[in-house]
């Protein structure tokens, strides 16, 4: 991931434009040589022709001073931003300059200041419209359900292939990005991975989580109430942030390939005595890559590949 440099600059108007003036949204960064040469006209030109269907988010870098581009957009009657860079101090933080001269490029940016896509030494003909087709299909792409919850499922064919502990580390880091209450992230995880841990935790298991035990790993999560705020009408926030961080594990380990299923089928007063844990035992977690189907039960292994149920939206929403 590849986020833009932050900088500051002044616009054809004298006034300074943040890098920060482009976050919140999906915008074009193009950096041309010289203002008023032809093919920097042409590509400012193409841009404005295009403007409204960019959302009015293009903005264009030179090495130009600010009356230069000024001189430009009026007289070519542009309508992109254009912003000067004498210096090529942000030409350089975008890695577009060579020698000392600025290459033709330009860059697609979305809400959060990553860079999406890039064009380096930029042809200008018909790059515009070349670069606004880029530009919908990436936002078409983010409007989509994210792909990792759409397949996320509670599946039960674990593989008993060791899971190598960096990975491990990775889930556990996703799950403690998640927010919480004045931040104070009460989630606590005991991640077993050991033939000793695992042991023990199948000793807590329900009957009918009979197929973790073939798991390379399952993660204990707990937390506290005092290690969270506690609320209004019984509002005890160290439940609803510990399960967020949870959701954030199980996207984390879809991504990766993983199965994560958390279950409620244990003893929890006995996992806490095993592992000497103070607090609530939230879940437990099976982890491992998918495709042993041998272990499971009839029921689980239709279960394993049927239609996914949900029930109907409208039942769970309102919009007012």
């Amino acid at each position: 991931m590849r986020l833009i440099p932050e900088f500051v600059l002044k616009d054809e108007e004298g006034k300074e434009f943040s890098w920060t003036s482009l976050l919140g949204k999906y915008s074009v960064v193009y950096f041309y040589p010289k203002a008023n040469t032809p093919g920097c006209t042409m590509e400012g030109l193409d841009f404005s022709s295009l403007i409204d269907e960019f959302g009015g988010n293009v903005v264009g870098i030179s090495p130009d001073t600010c009356n230069a581009i000024a001189n430009f957009k009026s007289k070519k009657g542009l309508k992109v931003k254009l912003l000067a860079d004498p210096e090529k101090e942000v030409a350089e933080k975008f890695g577009v300059v060579k020698d000392g001269k600025l290459i033709r490029s330009t860059f697609i940016v979305d809400p959060w200041g990553r860079i999406r896509r890039e064009w380096i030494k930029v042809n200008v003909v018909g790059h515009a419209r070349e670069v606004l087709e880029e530009y919908k299909r990436i936002i078409a792409e983010d409007y989509k359900l994210n792909e990792s919850v759409v397949l996320r499922r509670a599946y039960r064919g674990i593989s008993d292939k060791p899971i190598p502990k960096e990975i491990l580390q990775k889930l556990v880091e996703a799950a403690h990005l998640a927010p919480s209450c004045m931040n104070k992230q009460p989630w606590r995880f005991i991640v077993a991975n050991s033939k000793e841990s695992l042991e023990k935790l199948h000793e807590t298991l329900s009957g009918g989580n009979y197929w973790m035990k073939n798991a390379p790993a399952i993660i204990v999560v707990y937390t506290k109430d005092e290690l969270d705020c506690q609320l209004s009408d019984n509002r005890n926030y160290a439940l609803f942030d510990t399960g967020m961080a949870v959701g954030l594990l199980l996207v984390q380990a879809t991504q990766m390939g993983l199965i994560a299923h958390p279950v409620a089928g244990y003893d929890p007063v006995k996992v806490k005595e095993l592992f000497n844990i103070d607090g609530t035992v939230i879940t437990l977690i099976a982890v491992g890559y998918w495709g042993n189907f041998d272990q499971l039960n009839e029921k689980h292994l239709q279960a394993e590949f049927s239609q996914r149920n949900r029930v109907p939206i409208d039942e769970v929403v309102k919009f007012l």
